[in-house]
């Protein structure tokens, strides 16, 4: 299993991703509440790596996590990935999994704001993009 993380100021993403690319957990925690939460998710599943997005705070967060890993006895560090476009295509994800209805069916697609924070769907894509199941080109971005 994967422990991806998309960092944040105020809070950040992370999704435990199986080898697959699939699911198994994901969710938005404070960051201020970061070593408390991963070291929780490091406990209760069999993590073999730990990636990280390159974007807001990742050297911060870079560091505590692997101080955080020396701590827990993990024999990884953390990986870096390209977080490129993974914002839209978070996005995306969430629109899939929560299609609009009623009258919000109406409004164009580019119009529609995601109600919630998206941050653990950036983490899952980032575990994705680490397993190679997913690449910036698949955002469909007119600058890809």
């Amino acid at each position: 299993m994967i422990l991806a993380v998309d960092p944040g100021k105020d809070k950040t993403g992370c999704a435990v991703v199986e080898e697959d690319g699939s699911l198994v957990e994901k969710k938005v925690i404070p960051t201020a509440q970061y070593e408390k939460k991963m070291a929780a998710l490091l406990s209760e599943y069999p993590v073999r790596a730990f990636v990280m997005g390159n974007g807001t705070r990742h050297r911060e967060l870079e560091d505590r996590s692997n101080r955080l890993l020396q701590i827990m006895e993990r024999p990884f560090r953390v990986v870096l990935v390209d977080e490129k476009y993974t914002t839209e295509m978070g996005e995306a994800w969430y629109w899939k999994d929560h299609p609009a209805r009623g009258l919000a069916r109406l409004i164009p697609k580019g119009m529609r704001t995601v109600p919630v924070p998206i941050d653990d769907y950036v983490a899952w894509i980032i575990g994705n993009i680490y397993l190679g199941y997913v690449k910036a080109e698949d955002v469909g971005h007119k600058k890809v």
